[in-house]
């Protein structure tokens, strides 16, 4: 009889079972025992059967091994080792059932060929099932008690944080605290990690930075101080932000701008470039024939002689439109430091009008669910205005998120924008022409030849 071995220890249930080689061992001896052979080993360590979403790469391995018929039967140290899912169990049931295989385990007597064993299996699967059930709900629990007392938890150290998760380390929080200055002056996040990958600077895994590393720590709560519970901020039982018990490195204003730019939806358009962006106006600039967008494309092996063309029209685009580069990246760049040079930025945001209003209509909430807990209030009268006012309060929120952007982009400009040009990044740079202009448009042109014609170029202005 061909057997496989099946050994398998999850982190998420402390205290069962012996680790895989133990377990292996003591098949291997059962195997002998009942004079098998063994044909394989299938091992599945630190991989949970419980959790639905992780799928056992050996074990589905085994599974195909047993209906192809590379296998007599299977050996495993105990049963909850094998499955913890009646799903799991049925599969495995219906093969048995199909073939006349042997199934035994180190712990107990379970012989899934008879209607007895499989009747015990299913009861002691589900008995594991409901463990399971029972440990995650209690982890749970003290995840969430943890998470409103504001107390941090995890193996991993933040980036910006000593080991012990809550002491800043000040040049790691220094770095954040500039590249978040950055993206609200209009850096790319593909430029800032080029930077930090220059400069040596890694993540805490030691890997390099990447667009999406950066951005989910940029907008994490973690770094405005608050308590982060399942991806989003931790709140009390009455529905109210949990701080956390560390040092924040952002303040809470500066945190909402940056989230206002990186969660912007028109963002992915103008920032998907890999690497960033190389031209002045490229996503900016549009066909005057058709309306697209005009690509940077450079004429000989440097990014200083390019040009800006429209698709061809299997591309999307028209193909009627193209224009030297350089040109009239010179003649929006002289318009726009005209525009701006007699302007004083007002560089102190307004005040957001509906912040009492949105205040008024979460303290009402509080108010409800507060009298509902104390009985004083049914259920059929709180949660349908509960509802409603949620709906109020989420209206509100999407307006305070709008009204942040213009923020930003009203205040993020240099006071002398005239004097510091020169020394903007291209991102800064085109995030300042794209607050004086919607867009540039370049129409057709009615004569042939390397002439730049200015009176092509029309810009829409803000």
């Amino acid at each position: 009889m061909r057997v496989g071995l099946y050994t398998r220890i999850s982190e998420d249930i402390a205290g069962e079972g012996l680790g895989v080689a133990r377990q292996e061992q003591d098949c291997r001896a059962l195997a002998e025992r009942r004079g098998w052979t063994v044909a394989g080993i299938y091992e599945d360590n630190d991989v949970s059967a419980f959790k639905t979403r992780v799928k056992r790469p050996e074990f589905e391995r085994l599974m195909e091994d047993l209906e192809r018929g590379l296998l007599d039967g299977l050996v495993v140290y105990d049963l909850d080792r094998f499955a913890r899912q009646p799903l799991d169990l049925e599969r495995s049931i219906r093969i048995f059932d199909s073939r006349n295989l042997v199934f035994a385990t180190v712990q107990s007597d379970i012989n899934l060929s008879t209607s007895d064993g499989r009747t015990m299996a299913r009861v002691m699967v589900a008995f594991a099932n409901k463990s399971s059930m029972d440990t995650a709900r209690r982890v749970r629990r003290k995840h969430l008690e943890l998470a409103q007392t504001g107390v941090p938890t995890g193996g991993w150290r933040p980036f910006g944080y000593l080991p012990d998760r809550r002491t800043l380390d000040v040049g790691e929080a220094q770095l954040i605290r500039r590249a978040a200055a950055d993206v609200i002056g209009g850096v790319g996040l593909h430029t800032i990690c080029r930077h930090w990958n220059e400069e040596g600077v890694l993540t805490t895994a030691g890997n390099i930075w990447r667009k999406t590393v950066l951005k989910s720590m940029l907008v994490s709560p973690r770094i405005a101080g608050y308590r982060v519970y399942r991806g989003g901020i931790a709140r009390d039982e009455a529905g109210n932000p949990v701080r956390g018990l560390i040092e924040p490195i952002l303040d809470l204003e500066t945190w909402e701008k940056v989230k206002a730019v990186l969660q912007d939806p028109e963002r992915s358009s103008k920032h998907s470039h890999l690497g960033g962006r190389k031209y002045l106006l490229s996503g900016i600039v549009r066909c005057g024939a058709c309306g697209k967008r005009l690509n940077g494309n450079a004429v000989r092996a440097s990014v200083t002689v390019f040009a800006y063309s429209c698709k061809v029209p299997t591309s999307g685009g028209c193909g009627k439109v193209a224009v030297t580069g350089p040109r009239v990246d010179a003649l929006v760049t002289a318009l726009v430091l005209e525009y701006l040079a007699d302007r004083h930025v007002d560089s102190e945001a307004q005040p957001w009008k509906g912040q009492a209003e949105l205040a008024a209509v979460t303290d009402r909430v509080d108010e409800l669910m507060r009298a509902f807990t104390a009985g004083e209030l049914s259920s059929d009268v709180v949660f349908p205005a509960v509802s409603t006012l949620e709906t109020q309060a989420r209206e509100l929120r999407e307006a305070r998120l709008a009204w942040t952007r213009e923020q930003v982009a009203l205040t993020s400009r240099p006071a002398d924008v005239v004097g510091a040009w020169p020394t903007l990044d291209l991102d800064q740079q085109r995030a300042v022409i794209a607050s004086v202009f919607h867009s540039v448009v370049v129409k057709p042109s009615g004569n042939r030849g390397p002439v730049f014609d200015p009176s092509r170029v029309e810009v829409v202005w803000r």
